[in-house]
C-alpha cells in the first residue's frame, strides 16, 4: 500500500496527529508529558518549526505547526524518534512506541486555523479528560488564556489575530470559540482513519496542485524547498570557515574555552541558514549529541538576539560564508 501524500514547503502549516500503538499510552505520568513539551521545545530550535497548538492525550497527540524551512518530517523525525529512546529507557521497554508513521494534513491557514485550533484544545474535552474546556493541564488552550504559564516556544500571535488585534479580546473571543462544537464536517474528517493531504479551498488545492505539477514523486515525499539551500555541506561550510580563520580544527575542540563562542555561531548559522542536517553537524562539532547542540543553538539565538557573547563571531562567519542576512 503506497503511503499517503505529504507536501512539504516552507511556511506550510499543518495539523499533525500521532497514536500510541494498538492505542496504547504513550503518556504514563506527568513527568512524560515535561519530556514530551522538552524535546518539542527542541525541535523549535533544532528545525526551526513553529509550534503553534498542542494537545496531549495519554494515548495520542495533536499539533498545530508551521515550518517555515520546508521540514516537517525531518523535525517530527526528531520528536517521535527521542521520545521513543527516552521512554523505553524510562520504562526498561523494546520495539515502537507509536502506531507508525505520523499522521499530517497540509492545511490552508486563512480558512482553517481558527477551527483547527478549537479541535485540537476540545480534544481533552471530547475524551472526558476534563469537566470545563482548559482544565486539562496538557494542552495549549490554558497556556493562550494564560492560566498556565505560555512557553517561550509556543507561537500565538497568528491565532489570536484571528479574533482581535487586542490581546486581551481576542483571548477572550477564542475562548468562547473553543467552547462551541467543532464544526461536524470537520470532525468528520479527523475523526476518519485516513485523513486526506489537504485541507483548504479549491483555490488553495489547485495552487498545490499546479506546483507539484511535473514534478517526479518519490517515496511518497515532496520537499518543495530549494535544493539550493542544502547546496554546501555542514563539512563545506566548517572547513571555509577555518580556512578564512586560519586555524583548522577549531570547531571539534569541544573543551577549549578560546572558542565556544565561535563553535556557537558556527552552530547555529549551519541550522538556521544553510538548513543542514543536525546530524551532521554534530559530526563537524567533534561528536557532540542532538541535546548538546540545542543547549548550543537557544545560546546563540539568545545571545545574536541582544547583539553579545557569539554576535561578532556571528557577524564576521555571515561575511565570511557570503550570506544575505541582515546582522
Amino acid at each position: 500500500m503506497a503511503r499517503p501524500l505529504r507536501i512539504e514547503y516552507p511556511g506550510a502549516w499543518y495539523h499533525v496527529l500521532n497514536r500510541g500503538r494498538r492505542r496504547e499510552n504513550i503518556f504514563f505520568f506527568d513527568s512524560d508529558y515535561k519530556l514530551f513539551l522538552k524535546i518539542l521545545e527542541e525541535c523549535t530550535e533544532l528545525f526551526n518549526i513553529e509550534i503553534h497548538a498542542y494537545s496531549l492525550i495519554p494515548n495520542h497527540y495533536h499539533l498545530l505547526i508551521r515550518t517555515p524551512n520546508g521540514n516537517l518530517s525531518r523535525g517530527m523525525r526528531h520528536l517521535n524518534g527521542v521520545y521513543t529512546q527516552k521512554i523505553n529507557r524510562k520504562y526498561n521497554n523494546e520495539g515502537s512506541l507509536f502506531k507508525g508513521r505520523f499522521k499530517s494534513i497540509l492545511i490552508e491557514k486563512e480558512s482553517y486555523l481558527s477551527e483547527l485550533i478549537r479541535y485540537i484544545h476540545r480534544n481533552p474535552y471530547r475524551a472526558k479528560l476534563e469537566e470545563k474546556i482548559g482544565q486539562h493541564e496538557w494542552t495549549s488552550h490554558s497556556a493562550y488564556m494564560k492560566i498556565s504559564r505560555r512557553p517561550q516556544w509556543l507561537k500565538t500571535k497568528d491565532v489570536l489575530m484571528q479574533f482581535s488585534e487586542f490581546e486581551k479580546e481576542a483571548m477572550r473571543q477564542l475562548d468562547a470559540f473553543v467552547k462551541e462544537e467543532t464544526l461536524k464536517e470537520l470532525s468528520t474528517i479527523l475523526n476518519g482513519i485516513k485523513w486526506p493531504a489537504i485541507l483548504g479551498g479549491e483555490a488553495f488545492k489547485a495552487a498545490i496542485r499546479e506546483n507539484l505539477r511535473g514534478k517526479r514523486i518519490e517515496k511518497r515525499e515532496i520537499p518543495q524547498y530549494k535544493e539550493s539551500m542544502r547546496a554546501i555541506s555542514a563539512n563545506d561550510a566548517i572547513r571555509t570557515l577555518e580556512n578564512k580563520i586560519g586555524e583548522k580544527g577549531i570547531f571539534a575542540r569541544k573543551k577549549n574555552k578560546k572558542y565556544i563562542l565561535k563553535r556557537k555561531a558556527a552552530a547555529y548559522i549551519c541550522r538556521q541558514y544553510l538548513y543542514i542536517p543536525c546530524r551532521d553537524i554534530c559530526t563537524v562539532l567533534g561528536g557532540i549529541s542532538y541535546a548538546a547542540l540545542s543547549k548550543q543553538f537557544r545560546l546563540a539565538a539568545e545571545e545574536i538576539k541582544k547583539k553579545e557573547g557569539c554576535y561578532q563571531d556571528f557577524r564576521e562567519m555571515v561575511k565570511m560564508l557570503k550570506l544575505k542576512v541582515k546582522t
